[in-house]
């Protein structure tokens, strides 16, 4: 029997013929609906090699919608005979590929200019069977920002299927390695990369991140595949593997223009067929009613710019996650020594919101990576065709002397320097960090701040790297170590700056040079923060910053019995540092950490500290 040998057609059940799209139904049935605006009349073309098959469709009149087309095909094994044929539809003589299609085919190779773009059919079932898949609480996220095309596609980068989900999955034993436990992908349906003007005129460019209009969002990029399965197996196979290994991915969306019922059904979809974690999403064409009623939606999490408070979050487990470039901005011109940061700073060093996750970054894909950040003063974008006038003019760097690369070891030593700052910055606070892809190995992008154009050796992280900057690797690896081990970062309570236990002292409170002193004036760029153990059962930490050209003073405060202090960590790497009592240089542009020697209160100094806060 051939593919389409004895296939019967009808409208199919009213209850049959409501969701859009391609769907296996009981006894031998596929139904195919699809909505073509004004449209009088509609076909189906299945493909086979050379032939194809041309089943009119019927228009559900008697609903009152003329344009709205349904077709049930039935017959013996009619899903297995469908299974890889490839579809399309006809409109009063135009060809339209299916927007809800699950396979796509036409752009399977990435960068290449499309051909014939098609659905095919995909009624493939996946094993999930030993898949263990935990979804990971908020404040344990270690989250990394990813290109799958980027991350692998470089010929450093040694596995057997670069710039695809394959390639993707033989690097997680390197992020298990360095501590990532929450993938975030910059778009991974198959979007279209081929890019045209407002006239529809081919540009000779490519849309390299994914955020483009034209979209078929329930079909995962063929252009990410390796070929080995089909892709949404190896996509499937990825997201089991990460599961595996106590990871979670999270999916980057890109809506323009589609209703609600297309946006609530395509992240449902790949919760529940691909066992998706959370979506990122552009908040505008979001309504957080929607999600947080959503029996699917409701249990993934959902990073946005903005979400109100108590969103009936639970403190370390929220659903709803904010994301945006505050903590980018003020840690950026903190660490660069600008006026008037330092109180912005320890704000946002413990920003949490009531009922709502915080995910902080310095660094993501649109900008500059963290090596160009302290390497450029100004933004070189000159190969993306536009004269340099693309991309923000507002990046808040520091090249630390010499714009690009530099052979000056006084040039590197800063630059050193500032980026074990800028991940100290980062992962010791208290909402939940995210990296960069490569750069906790020093990517460059050689200065390029909009690299939304570049498949080239501008984006694709250059493995070689690593060898050369192991050091940076291995600080980094430590830092995601230690704020994993730490109760400080799973506390599930909110920190709310008072000693609202009685304890002596406030759960966060911010220091100056002298303890209990902070001085935030127009020109500081010295303070310490100190997250006092009592609250969450652990060693206190107090974390001192000095982002001055000139080495201070700090004297830490006396909160437990024995009053010591243990070193952990000195940005400046100088040596022979050490606490003398009670007392620290801290070296010019660093950051120091401590953590108490004991976890019990000093009751006999409790009430002078208190007295001594009141009188301040």
């Amino acid at each position: 029997m051939t593919s389409f040998e004895k296939i019967q057609t009808n409208p199919g059940r009213a209850e049959d013929r409501i969701a859009l799209g391609v769907t296996k139904l009981s006894g031998n049935a596929v139904r195919i609906s699809v909505w073509k605006q004004g449209a009088s009349q509609c076909d189906l073309w299945i493909y086979e090699n050379r032939k194809k098959q041309i089943y009119p469709m019927f228009p559900a009149e008697e609903w009152g919608m003329a344009d709205y087309f349904t077709l049930c095909l039935t017959g013996e094994g009619i899903a297995e005979r469908l299974q890889g044929l490839t579809y399309d539809f006809v409109a009063d003589g135009e060809h339209f590929a299916d927007p809800y299609a699950k396979d796509i085919v036409g752009r399977d190779a990435f960068g290449r200019k499309p051909g014939n773009v098609r659905g095919r059919f995909d009624f493939m079932e996946f094993d999930w069977t030993d898949e263990n898949w935990t979804r990971l609480a908020t404040d344990d996220m270690i989250l990394y920002q990813c290109h799958v095309r980027g991350f692998t596609r470089h010929k450093s980068s040694g596995v057997m299927h670069p710039g695809t989900f394959s390639g993707l999955q033989e690097k997680i034993p390197y992020l298990k390695e360095l501590g990532i436990n929450t993938l975030l992908l910059l778009p991974v349906y198959d979007f279209d990369e081929w890019m045209r003007d407002e006239n529809g005129t081919e540009l000779k460019k490519i849309n390299y991140w994914g955020y483009t209009e034209n979209a078929f969002y329930f079909a995962p990029k063929a252009g990410y595949a390796s070929g080995e399965e089909s892709v949404s197996v190896e996509f499937q196979q990825l997201v089991k593997i990460l599961h595996q290994n106590g990871m979670n991915l999270l999916m980057d969306m890109y809506f323009k223009n589609q209703t609600p019922d297309f946006i609530l059904s395509c992240l449902r979809y790949y919760a529940l067929r691909f066992h998706v974690d959370g979506f990122r999403v552009n908040q505008e064409c979001m309504d957080a009613e929607w999600l947080k009623r959503d029996p699917v939606l409701s249990h993934v999490k959902i990073l946005g710019y903005h979400w109100e408070e108590e969103q009936a979050g639970i403190p370390g487990q929220e659903h709803f996650l904010e994301m945006n470039d505050a903590f980018l901005v003020d840690a950026r011109r903190f660490l660069k020594s600008d006026e008037r940061q330092a109180e912005k700073f320890y704000r946002r060093f413990w920003e949490q919101k009531r009922g709502v996750g915080v995910v902080h970054y310095i660094t993501q894909h649109n900008g500059f990576t963290l090596r160009d950040l302290i390497s450029y003063d100004r933004k070189h974008n000159e190969d993306n065709g536009e004269r340099n006038q693309d991309g923000t003019e507002y990046n808040y760097s520091w090249n630390c002397g010499a714009e690009g690369p530099s052979r000056k070891k006084e040039v590197n030593r800063k630059r050193a320097c500032q980026q074990r700052n800028a991940f100290a910055m980062l992962l010791l606070g208290m909402a939940s960090p995210m990296i960069l892809a490569g750069d906790e190995f020093g990517n460059t992008q050689k200065g390029n701040n909009n690299a939304y154009c570049q498949d080239n050796a501008v984006t694709w992280l250059d493995w070689n790297l690593l060898g050369k900057n192991k050091e940076l690797f291995c600080y980094v690896k430590q830092l995601i170590a230690f704020r994993k081990e730490h109760p400080l970062y799973h506390n599930r309570r909110y920190l709310m700056g008072m000693d609202v236990k009685g304890l002596g002292a406030p759960d966060v409170s911010c220091h100056g040079e002298e303890p209990w002193d902070a001085k935030f004036s127009y020109y500081s760029r010295e303070m310490a923060v100190l997250y006092y153990g009592g609250y969450y059962g652990g060693k206190s930490l107090y974390i001192a910053f000095n982002f001055h050209w000139e080495s201070h003073e700090f004297f830490l405060p006396n909160v437990e019995s024995n009053g010591r202090w243990k070193l952990l960590l000195d940005t400046s790497e100088e040596k022979e540092q050490k606490v003398e009592k009670g007392k620290y240089t801290m070296a010019p542009r660093s950051i120091a950490v401590f953590e108490s020697e004991s976890g019990q209160v000093s009751k006999t100094k409790k009430s002078k500290r208190k007295k001594g806060r009141r009188e301040k």
